[in-house]
């Protein structure tokens, strides 16, 4: 008599399952962390943008003042250059939606979600009509 070293029947089965289950977890770890990756790297590169933008709009602001300063009092020079970040922060408070909620939404879902499949007209597209 031979023995046989595969299982048969609900063995193979539960075997079989077992060894599916086991690569959808390993996958699932496997995209989690690289769309982690995806969205840790966008952060830190958003903050480092934000930091250095900053740096720079402060130096602006100051070349700016400092400009106006040479034809207006410097008291109202500053006070334009404040006027104007005050109209831009109501502008973005007015427009929060369209400028900051709707793109960093987009950029989160496109990172984290598939893009959707199309569905299935039923036609078999393999083959040409004559």
């Amino acid at each position: 008599m031979e023995t046989n070293d595969k299982p048969s029947g609900l063995a193979a089965i539960s075997q079989i399952a077992g060894k599916y289950i086991k690569l959808l977890v390993e996958d699932t770890r496997l995209n989690v962390a690289e769309k982690l990756t995806r969205l840790l790297s966008a952060i830190a590169l958003a903050s480092l943008l934000t930091i250095i933008s900053t740096v720079v709009l402060v130096f602006i602001s100051i070349a700016v003042g400092l400009a106006l300063a040479d034809t207006l009092t410097p008291l109202w020079a500053f006070v334009i250059v404040a006027g104007f970040y005050i109209i831009l922060l109501v502008v973005l408070v007015v427009c929060r939606r369209i400028l900051l909620v709707n793109p960093i939404a987009r950029f989160i879902s496109i990172i984290l979600l598939d893009p959707p499949s199309k569905p299935d007209s039923g036609n078999d597209q393999s083959t040409t009509v004559s």
